[in-house]
């Protein structure tokens, strides 16, 4: 819960400097700088990456990661889900008391040919509600899969792959226009906060029922 605590008052300094304007100048040459360097094909890609932090799918995700690890067990089976939709009503309301506005639509860059699914800008960009939930969804199978075998033994190869996605959930977002950098480093430190105050919870579940851990077959 400390390092939940720490990664809460970094999301508040980082809240506090954007309503500053301290990233106004960075954000606007970083995003820039990104698009300046892309192509059509860039779009496509980053645009599909991005479903990758949708509240759709990270919702699914967590439905699964619920149902397969935590059957039988009510309350840890609906966490995740009641996780990442705790974090989209904290992306709502920073979205409303923090002014940020959004990049406008001269920065848009998602390709008409895909579906935006829920996704729209709108006025205010932080948090990054993408970030965030990619963030909770992907560490916590990043976790699931270190301490509590998710995939067997060998899933710990995947923590590298789970870092990169949430990485490039984080470019996709400002590449096309969606949020600023520093929407995107918000909404990093918000989902860390609520992720690891969810791992707390678990390693406590995890050591008090230590049979938890072997639940999946």
């Amino acid at each position: 819960m400390i390092t939940a605590g720490a990664f809460a008052a970094a999301s508040l300094v980082i809240a506090v400097l954007v309503t500053m304007g301290v990233f106004d100048r960075p954000n606007l040459r970083l995003t820039h700088y990104l698009q300046g360097r892309g192509s059509f094909g860039q779009d496509v890609g980053l645009g599909i990456f991005a479903y990758l932090g949708s509240i759709e799918l990270t919702l699914v995700i967590a439905a699964l990661i619920g149902v397969a690890l935590f059957r039988g067990l009510r309350l840890l089976a609906v966490l995740p889900v009641a996780v990442i939709l705790v974090a989209s009503g904290i992306e709502l309301v920073g979205k409303l008391i923090v002014p940020s506005v959004a990049p406008g639509k001269a920065l848009q860059r998602f390709p008409d040919i895909l579906p935006s699914l829920g996704h729209q800008v709108g006025k205010y960009s932080f948090p990054s509600g993408h970030v965030l939930r990619a963030t909770i969804a992907y560490g916590l199978v990043l976790y699931l899969a270190e301490r509590w075998e998710l995939f067997g033994r060998d899933s710990s190869r995947l923590s590298p792959v789970l870092v990169l996605v949430i990485f490039f959930v984080g470019f996709a977002v400002v590449y096309l226009g969606w949020h600023w950098f520093s929407d995107a480093i918000g909404g990093l430190f918000l989902g860390l906060t609520l992720l690891f105050g969810l791992i707390a919870y678990l390693e406590r579940k995890r050591t008090v029922n230590p049979g938890h851990a072997n639940s999946v077959d």
